[in-house]
């Protein structure tokens, strides 16, 4: 029992991030399509965590998506999920630089976001050139506290809501999916459960199902809540509506915990990208540490501010492709010997995945 309730808490840690603190927002600007999204998304998580698992089941070796790809689709798919996974997390790293910038301005009183980016860049650098994930320990504990606080804040509002804010409007249709797939996106948790439970069917589907619930019920206090206090002016990660509010305790507890989770998890997002370098392509550690390193000082200097959109293009082209590459990777297995989901649900989530790329790229290319 002991390790179903720790691998719950561990996908619940691992999902729960940058996305959550976007949600109040997405649900001012998409109105109805964000309960809509808010219904399916879950869903299509949950179906995808249990095609992970099968694979999971029946490769036993650990792999990075791309050596994944290779292994079940073929050579061919191993560059391109490389390269379009690759530039994926570094948008991500994008999107964690503008919400440690914002994060970061609440506990001290600078105004310099270059200053601040390229700070977090060389401690990132630093610390990845070692050959082990100094915080892998602590992580756990931080996205713990994360689900602690979220509680937290979305029982501390329940009371104070004002139903009036909650109105019928048919808004943006597309904001909120990507942003929605961004915050429930943690399927590289379950190789850590499948660590701790091993081949176990019975116990892998209750942790899924179980996570995914509680997570969803999280992410609907909180959304709820924060929109029905603040509503049409809640600000895109919350941080404008936390600052003016009479308990000042409360804005700074959630900086702290926000910068520590999202910086934790920008390491090791950066020592995936490492890994990968050196497992899939044979590069030698330096060089390596040195590519990442690039690219992660280098996107300091890009000048972006709507980590909303940002977002949502993220969860929406690059979380979606990676979605959809483990549900064709899943969909291609010769048997399925312990989830067995019908082929035509496979065939709509992977429908549904490539219209929200479809529509990600177009939304970006027309500048909406």
């Amino acid at each position: 029992m002991n390790k179903i309730i720790y691998s719950i808490f561990l996908i619940a840690s691992t999902i729960i991030g940058l996305g959550i603190f976007i949600l109040p927002y997405a649900l001012s600007k998409s109105g109805i399509y964000f309960w809509i999204w808010f219904l399916i998304v879950p869903i299509l998580m949950f179906l995808v965590h249990l095609s992970y698992s099968e694979i999971i089941f029946q490769v036993e070796e650990k792999h990075n998506l791309p050596g994944l790809a290779e292994k079940i689709l073929g050579k061919n798919y191993k560059n391109i999920v490389w390269i379009i996974d690759f530039i994926g997390n570094l948008l991500v790293f994008i999107s964690y630089y503008l919400a440690l910038s914002n994060f970061t301005k609440i506990l001290i009183p600078i105004d310099n976001d270059l200053f601040i980016k390229i700070f977090y860049a060389l401690l990132v650098i630093l610390i990845i050139f070692f050959s082990t994930n100094p915080f892998a320990k602590v992580e756990f504990l931080l996205g713990l506290l994360m689900v602690l606080i979220f509680l937290f804040l979305g029982f501390y509002f329940l009371p104070k809501i004002e139903f009036s804010n909650f109105k019928i409007e048919f808004l943006n249709p597309w904001l909120s999916y990507g942003i929605l797939v961004f915050a429930f996106t943690g399927y590289s948790s379950l190789q850590m459960v499948y660590d701790l439970i091993g081949k176990n069917k019975n116990k892998m589907l209750i942790i899924n199902l179980i996570s995914i619930f509680l997570i969803s019920l999280l992410y609907l206090i909180f959304t709820a809540s924060i929109y029905g206090v603040f509503g049409k002016n809640v600000s895109p990660t919350i941080l404008e509506n936390l600052k003016n509010i009479d308990n000042k305790i409360i804005p700074i507890s959630v900086a702290i915990l926000a910068i520590l989770n999202i910086f934790t998890t920008f390491i090791a997002l950066a020592f995936y990208l490492k890994r990968g370098l050196q497992f899939d392509y044979k590069i030698k550690h330096i060089y390596s540490w040195l590519i990442v390193s690039f690219f992660v000082l280098i996107l300091t200097f890009l000048n972006l501010a709507d980590i909303a959109k940002l977002v949502s293009l993220i969860g929406s082209i690059f979380l979606g492709f990676n979605l959809f590459i483990l549900l064709l990777c899943y969909f291609r297995l010769k048997e399925y010997q312990y989830f067995k989901i019908p082929k035509f649900l496979i065939i709509i989530l992977m429908i549904i995945l490539i219209l929200g790329i479809g529509v990600g790229i177009i939304s970006e290319y027309m500048g909406g």
